[in-house]
C-alpha cells in the first residue's frame, strides 16, 4: 500500500474539526501536537498567523485519499482564506503505529535511496529509550527534538515550530537496509502498536552530507 502523511498547521482547537473532517473521507485518525509559532512577525501577518498558539497534525492515508482529503480539508477548514492554516502532503516509504494504517518498510519499492529518515513520535521520557534501541539495531545516533535546551525557554522544532514537552520527537538519518531491523526493534521494545504510544514513518533522504561512515574495525584499530 502506497501511504502519504499529511501534515497541517492550525489555529489551537482546531485539530480535533480537522481530523473529523480527515475521518469522513477514510482517514483513520491523527497525531496532534501542540505548538508555538515563532516565525517573524512580518512572515506571521503576511500568512495571517497573528496569534501563536498552533496545534500540528499529522494523518497518514492511502496514496487513493489523497487528493479528495486535500480537497475536503480545505473546504471545512476554509484554508484558502488569510490566517486558517496550512496543509500539504508528502510520500512516505514506511508508516507504523496505528493498527488501521500499518505500512511497513520495503526497499525493493523505495527507489534510488541508500538512505531514509526515520521519525518516532513519542510520549514525554520516551526518547531516550527509542535512540538506545535504536543504536542497539544498528543506528549510529538521532537527534531528540523536546524541551531539554540550554536555557529555560528554549524548546526543540520541528519546521519551526518549538514541541510542547509532552511529547519527544526522534529523527534519524539510516541506511535503508536497516530500517525494518530498527523500525521491528523500536516498535518491540516501545510497546508502539498500542493505541496512543506513538508512530513511526520514514521518508526517503535523497542526498546527504555531513555524516561519515564508520570505519573498518582494522583500520580503527591502526
Amino acid at each position: 500500500m502506497e501511504t502519504v502523511l499529511f501534515l497541517a498547521v492550525v489555529k489551537a482547537g482546531t485539530a480535533s474539526q480537522l481530523i473529523k473532517a480527515a475521518k469522513a473521507v477514510g482517514a483513520p485518525g491523527g497525531t496532534v501536537i501542540r505548538a508555538e509559532g515563532t516565525i517573524s512577525s512580518r512572515l506571521a501577518h503576511a500568512l495571517g498567523f497573528h496569534d501563536s498558539k498552533r496545534e500540528v497534525v499529522l494523518i497518514a492515508v492511502d496514496k487513493s485519499l489523497e487528493g479528495r482529503l486535500h480537497q475536503e480539508l480545505n473546504d471545512k477548514l476554509k484554508l484558502n482564506r488569510k490566517g486558517k492554516g496550512v496543509l500539504f502532503s508528502f510520500d512516505i516509504s514506511s508508516f507504523q503505529g496505528s493498527k488501521q494504517i500499518n505500512s511497513p518498510f520495503d526497499e525493493s519499492q523505495v527507489e534510488a535511496s541508500d538512505s531514509q529518515l526515520m521519525t518516532v513520535i513519542v510520549d514525554r521520557q520516551m526518547g531516550d529509550q527509542v535512540v538506545e534501541v535504536s543504536r542497539e539495531a544498528g543506528a549510529r545516533g538521532a537527534t531528540i527534538l523536546h524541551g531539554r535546551g540550554t536555557g529555560v525557554h528554549e524548546t526543540g522544532k520541528v519546521f519551526n515550530f518549538p514541541i510542547e514537552l509532552e511529547k519527544e520527537i526522534v529523527v534519524m538519518v539510516i541506511p535503508s537496509a536497516l530500517v525494518q531491523e530498527i523500525s521491528d526493534k523500536i516498535i518491540t521494545e516501545t510497546d508502539l502498536c498500542k493505541p496512543g504510544r506513538g508512530i513511526l514513518f520514514t521518508v526517503p533522504v535523497n542526498s546527504k552530507r555531513g555524516l561519515v561512515p564508520p570505519k573498518p574495525a582494522d583500520e580503527a584499530s591502526s
